[in-house]
């Protein structure tokens, strides 16, 4: 206890860091300047349904991303009191397939007296989720280091389009993806595994990392084994549950209809006339194999894998705006350590904000509809201002191949910090046996 005390008081007492006090200070006035003047229709989507499983009592009617969704009810019944005449803000049929919210609710919602209030509450738990991995990311690091890891995540353009602009939840399965992995890092390894598949279940990302999760936090070669099973059997469970209950099977509505299984194979090279080879599969089977392979332990290894692995989905995969996000949290730590990692963030931020262009009005300037529509009417498309400039057919396939490339260089970084430490460790193991003879 007095140990615990001691703590507390000489944290306490030991002044605030100047400069990490005020990297908080203008991510979180950035933030509360956007969050009641913008808004895009996915927000406005997952609430409505959200009322409508508070109003009717329909918590589990969402089949997609049911996990999500039901995080967005919980959240709408606590702070719904604070909404006052909202009954009728809603979209009755934003939970309706092929017909979600249409533009007169939208237009009722943008009307709502309370509209700034409804915003700020509606994102307060990206914004959080935003702090909290900030958090995460810049602890225990030298204090030069904990700033720019602070900066390259708080003050990202990327991050904060996600959470305060588009209004987007990744943020909290971010959050709950690096506290899975602390978690595991102190030695409470199914406890962080069931944090990561949690993520897994919300997003659609973090799938690809229970595998080098369960080799890198793994105690023998068994119990990757019985993870595997454990999640295998656990979504068979869970498929068959819903097509008893309701006649469908996830995995084949996830392969049939859902739009990120398409993304996987959407960027593929032509080995013949009618077999294309999609990249992403292919490369990350590659690094499956080799990462079975040399197997390395620990968080940091992890830390490699999951920044590698995201990466490669950013760049090989088509994605909307908001899925840039991923590709940032686990590369964040190792960018912050050296000038060339920061220079490569500030490059693909800069890419990622020209890159919006190419949605148009959608993922930019009708993002400010809550200033009103003839403010946004009088704003340009900025897709026809490049289009004006430079031709699209020019601009885009370059500007996507630069971002690409800079993601995945950004993931190489990461590996190889990686291979790097475990070339040394193999080093100091072989001059160790020399010794020993």
């Amino acid at each position: 206890m007095k140990s615990l005390a001691g703590a507390l008081v000489s944290r306490i007492l030991v002044p605030p860091d100047p400069i990490l006090a005020s990297i908080w200070g203008v991510g979180l006035a950035i933030r509360l300047v956007l969050l009641p003047i913008t808004l895009h229709s996915d927000l406005y989507q997952i609430y409505s349904r959200a009322h409508v499983a508070i109003t009717m009592g329909a918590w589990f009617a969402w089949s997609s991303q049911l996990i999500a969704q039901l995080f967005h009810d919980g959240w709408l019944f606590l702070v719904v009191s604070l909404l006052p005449d909202s009954d009728d803000i809603w979209s009755v049929t934003a939970g309706v397939a092929g017909i979600g919210a249409q533009p007169h609710d939208l237009a009722r919602f943008l009307a709502y007296p309370y509209l700034a209030r409804a915003l700020v509450l509606l994102k307060l738990p990206y914004v959080a989720a935003d702090a909290v991995v900030g958090w995460l990311l810049s602890r225990d690091m030298p204090v030069k280091q904990r700033r720019w890891a602070l900066a390259l995540w708080w003050l990202n353009p990327i991050v904060i389009y996600t959470s305060a602009v588009f209004g987007r939840h990744d943020s909290v399965w971010v959050a709950l993806l690096l506290g899975g992995a602390l978690i595991a890092r102190r030695g409470f390894r199914w406890t962080g595994f069931a944090c990561s598949a949690l993520a897994a279940g919300a997003r659609f990302f973090p799938v690809f990392l229970l595998p080098v999760y369960l080799v890198a936090f793994r105690r023998s070669w068994r119990s990757v084994a019985l993870g595997g099973v454990a999640v295998v059997g656990s979504w068979i469970v869970l498929d068959l549950f819903v097509v008893v209950w309701s006649g469908t099977s996830p995995t084949l509505t996830l392969l049939g209809d859902y739009p990120h299984v398409r993304y996987l194979v959407a960027l593929s090279l032509p080995v013949s006339e009618d077999v294309p080879l999609p990249l992403f599969p292919l490369a990350y089977t590659v690094f499956l194999c080799w990462w079975f392979t040399v197997a390395p332990r620990g968080w940091t290894a992890y830390q490699a894998a999951a920044g590698a692995t995201l990466c490669g989905v950013v760049a090989l995969t088509p994605f909307h705006p908001q899925y840039v996000i991923w590709a940032l949290p686990f590369a964040v730590p190792v960018l912050a350590r050296q000038l060339s990692g920061r220079l490569l963030a500030l490059l693909q931020a800069g890419l990622f904000l020209v890159w919006l262009t190419r949605w148009g009005a959608a993922a930019t300037t009708a993002l400010l509809s809550p200033l009103g529509d003839d403010f946004v009417s009088a704003l340009p498309d900025p897709q026809l201002v490049a289009a004006a400039l430079v031709p699209a057919s020019v601009w885009q396939p370059v500007l996507r191949a630069m971002f690409a490339g800079v993601t995945l260089w950004i993931g190489w970084l990461v590996l190889r910090e990686q291979i790097g430490m475990m070339r040394e460790m193999t080093s100091k193991e072989m001059e160790l046996a020399g010794r020993e003879r």
